[in-house]
């Protein structure tokens, strides 16, 4: 998995790197600067006779882009620096590439009075990783004045005003088309609003020394197709169904059939070999018809339409067949089906995933799934992960690394916090970036999609992280593939559940 730093780490990697003695603070700059220039270069189309504008602050992101300005001067490039500080505040590094006699350095003293003499591209190194909180003057003066003008926009390491951290904006940041990060993309280009800022973004190598790693317990990471490819077992030719993993699927209430049925159709669709779906016996016929390859088990709910207390015997006799089990789609919030999933929980047998109203009978009392004797997977969205943790919904909302951050140092269980990007806290406490998906996900019935693709992976043997990981890249996968077909504004959970085979397709088979 690609690694993404954090502002801490990012200084860390960088004094690490400078200890060991092999390149100087000088070379990491010129390097940087090389790196950001050659993109530039990209995208002028090799045009020395097209502008570029080059706004630098005073700190290294400044003296990375001043390197840069030295490089596209030197291969006779049409290039004019715009320094927003003075030459007395210079770190003595940046200092070493502030050079007015080689440079065209513009006299403008403020945004207001720079003319941008119809630039091609603007290059943004006013601030890097150490934004908190709102810009100030005049640095809030140029992002406004770069988002203003028409050029293109190349961003050093982060669009200015953006959170290395958290994807953070507090005021306003450049709307960057293109961000050279360097060494390791920045955890707040993929999160939250980064994504809407960074553009295409570009990872420079510029020398950092990766052993530093091998002492950081816990990290930051993004999940994407060729990690997906690594992972993935793709079934053995004779294979058979029981091979192929068994779920017993517990969803479902009256009103909400429709959550049971795309649960249960989902881990087929991902693969799994036989799936049984426990339900009330009242609406087992609505069960039965609304998928012919799903097995129904009926239990006596005299006409209640809900899974009851006197339910968990006859579910734990299922337990001893199936490989996974997956709780809380549509399960309804009555107190009598409260008490049977907290009920159930204390009895699981196997690995679990737990989703919506599986989920309620531990807010803010979570140590029995702390305590847990088997692994369990939890797929909150940003309501449910505010209630079960007793956070404030838009504190998670505005910060959800923020929030994963904070449990991990108390929980245990592998944690699915579905969103725009859908992150995933592993039981080791790294927290991964899912690399698929889109908007169009945003729609009912998604969530018990991707609870059935993950108890899919789950039943076939994969561990909690393992499976996770794999059902929320390929849940996003799939819908990537519906909105290809059907357009994003329409897409439906059931587009999403229909494109699962598609998705697996060009992961083969194994000989």
């Amino acid at each position: 998995m690609d690694r993404l730093l954090d502002a801490a780490t990012s200084r860390g990697l960088d004094r690490y790197t400078l200890g060991q003695g092999k390149l100087g603070e000088t070379t990491l700059m010129r390097n940087a600067g090389r790196a950001v220039a050659i993109e530039a270069a990209k995208l002028l189309r090799g045009d020395t006779e097209a502008r570029s504008v080059i706004i630098c602050g005073k700190g290294h992101n400044g003296g990375d882009g001043l390197a840069a300005a030295g490089y596209l001067t030197e291969w006779g490039y049409d290039c004019r620096v715009v320094f927003t500080a003075s030459a007395d505040d210079l770190d003595p590094v940046v200092g070493d590439f502030y050079r007015p006699d080689m440079l065209n350095f513009d006299p403008a003293t403020d945004a207001a009075e720079l003319h941008w003499d119809g630039a091609a591209l603007v290059v943004d190194a006013l601030l890097g990783i150490g934004v908190e909180g709102a810009l100030r003057e005049p640095v809030a003066g140029w992002v406004d004045a770069i988002n203003d003008q028409p050029a293109a926009v190349l961003s050093i390491d982060l669009p200015s005003g953006l959170s290395a951290d958290n994807g953070r904006v507090w005021d306003r940041a450049v709307r960057a088309d293109l961000t050279v990060t360097m060494g390791y993309a920045k955890l707040g280009l993929w999160v939250n609003t980064g994504p809407d800022l960074a553009g295409h973004i570009v990872v420079a190598d510029i020398g950092f020394d990766s052993a530093y790693f091998d002492a950081v317990e816990e990290g930051h990471f993004r999940f994407t197709a060729a990690d997906f490819a690594e992972l993935y077992a793709p079934p053995a030719r004779r294979t058979y169904k029981q091979q192929q993993g068994k779920t017993l699927v517990i969803a479902g209430s009256r009103g909400m059939t429709g959550a049971a049925a795309m649960t249960a159709g989902a881990t087929l669709l991902a693969g799994a070999g036989l799936t049984v779906a426990a339900c009330p016996l009242s609406l087992q016929p609505t069960y039965a018809a609304a998928q012919p390859e799903i097995i129904t088990l009926g239990l006596e709910d005299h006409g209640q339409g809900l899974f009851l207390p006197e339910h968990v015997p006859l579910v734990q006799e299922s337990l001893d067949w199936c490989s996974a089990v997956i709780l809380g789609p549509g399960l309804s919030r009555s107190p009598q089906t409260l008490e049977f999933a907290r009920q159930l929980v204390d009895h699981l047998e196997v690995a679990a995933v737990l989703d919506a109203d599986g989920l309620k009978p531990f807010n803010g009392q979570i140590d029995p799934l702390n305590a847990a004797a088997q692994p369990l997977v939890l797929t909150p969205h940003v309501a449910e992960f505010a209630d079960l943790f007793d956070h404030d919904r838009q504190e998670v909302l505005a910060d959800p690394v923020g929030a994963l951050h904070e449990v991990r140092s108390y929980f245990h269980q592998t944690v699915v916090l579905k969103g725009a990007p859908t992150l995933v806290l592993l039981s080791n406490g790294d927290i991964v970036v899912n690399g698929s998906g889109n908007p169009g996900m945003a729609t009912a019935g998604a969530g018990d999609v991707l609870s059935g693709v993950i108890g899919a992976f789950l039943s076939q043997g994969y561990s909690a992280n393992e499976a996770a990981l794999l059902g929320v890249w390929l849940h996003g996968r799939a819908a990537d593939l519906a909105a290809a077909r059907v357009g994003l504004p329409g897409i439906t959970a059931t587009h999403i559940m229909d494109h699962l085979p598609y998705a697996l397709a060009p992961f083969g088979v194994r000989p």
